[in-house]
């Protein structure tokens, strides 16, 4: 399959680029971009930091056309996927044709999305299929995921609650997003490891794509 889905953390905390992660391996061959810059780099949290392949401050595009399997060649792998890590800042021209070019690769791209509105996020979100939001399901939480989901353009939108006090069922009707699936509630910490993902991260993730398959809002 092929698409472009984006991953938006409704709060802090919440694992949103751990679960785009999960996406992307999932998916398989498939491109992982990290377009929050402020978030210390993908590559980090993927323990690929130490892999040789460009990162966005590699890149130099001054007008020109990427080519789409130079793109995915030169970029550090982790399982399945090509990692393209936030090492410094960008601007969202080079978003925009990053994402088209990776498109065009006929992959799946996962978007790893900074929560604060930006020219970059702007730019990124222009392309999504979807957008993933995952929210705390507890008052906080479901106020900030709201809001959240509140700043997003006319995209299509799906939530993915962590449990909490609130039934994810309400929680998703508060966030006022379509219900995509439930994970554990925050704080149980996993390595990442591509090749053993936790299982309920995987059955989501499978969901998710599978609705993105079949060409309708999961």
């Amino acid at each position: 399959m092929a698409g472009v889905l984006g991953v938006l953390g409704g709060s802090g905390g919440v694992g949103a680029s751990a679960f785009a992660a999960v996406l992307a391996a999932v998916a398989g061959e498939s491109l992982l971009v990290d377009v929050d810059v402020a978030g210390g780099g993908v590559d980090v949290l993927l323990g690929i930091e130490g892999v040789d392949g460009a990162r966005w401050s590699d890149l130099h595009l001054a007008g020109g056309r990427l080519d789409p399997s130079a793109l995915l060649g030169g970029l550090p792998r982790w399982g399945p996927c090509a990692v393209l890590a936030a090492d410094a800042p960008m601007d969202a021209a080079a978003v925009g044709q990053v994402v088209e070019v990776a498109a065009a690769a006929d992959v799946p791209v996962v978007l790893d999305l900074p929560r604060t509105p930006c020219l970059e996020r702007a730019a990124a979100l222009a392309h999504c299929e979807l957008v993933v939001v995952l929210a705390r399901a507890d008052a906080p939480g479901l106020v900030a995921a709201h809001a959240a989901v509140a700043s997003l353009p006319e995209v299509p939108v799906g939530v993915v609650v962590r449990r909490g006090s609130v039934a994810a069922e309400e929680a998703a009707r508060l966030v006022r997003a379509r219900l995509l699936g439930r994970l554990p509630a925050t704080g149980a910490e996993f390595e990442l490891d591509a090749a053993r993902l936790p299982r309920a991260h995987r059955a989501v993730a499978s969901g998710v794509l599978a609705g993105l398959l079949a060409g309708v809002e999961p």
